[in-house]
């Protein structure tokens, strides 16, 4: 991976931190133990089709960056990504790409990261179950 970040990229660290104060702050919201809100998540990371997420988040991205007419290379230059990891990610064959990953790319196009995600949620439902 490249070290270059986007433009306006707080970096990986700042970014990991943030989620994880986030994650504190539902939890602590919810009353939830440590304990209680690893189980609730593994639970619902059973119910997730990753394959289909995945393949949601290729055409999100591709479709995005498409229509700023950007290139893969470019999406790379911009996003501090390897390009072969843009190709991945579109393809759909990327179904562990890292928070990291996806608000880098976020930053690279210009959305926020809830319209991307909220994006390939609706069509991760569009897409037909295996």
């Amino acid at each position: 991976m490249s070290k270059k970040d986007p433009p306006g990229y707080p970096g990986d660290d700042a970014i990991k931190k943030a989620f994880g104060e986030a994650v504190r702050n539902i939890r602590e919201e919810k009353g939830l133990s440590l304990e209680e809100a690893e189980a609730s998540v593994k639970q619902s990371m059973g119910k997730v089709d990753v394959s289909r997420a995945a393949r949601a988040l290729g055409i999100v991205v591709k479709r995005l960056r498409e229509q700023q007419k950007l290139t893969r290379a470019q999406l790379s230059s911009l996003s501090g990504l390897a390009r072969r990891l843009i190709i991945k990610l579109e393809r759909g064959k990327a179904p562990d790409a890292s928070l990291t990953v996806i608000v880098r790319i976020c930053y690279a196009l210009n959305v926020a990261a809830t319209d991307l995600l909220r994006e390939v949620e609706e069509v991760t439902e569009k897409i037909p179950r295996p």
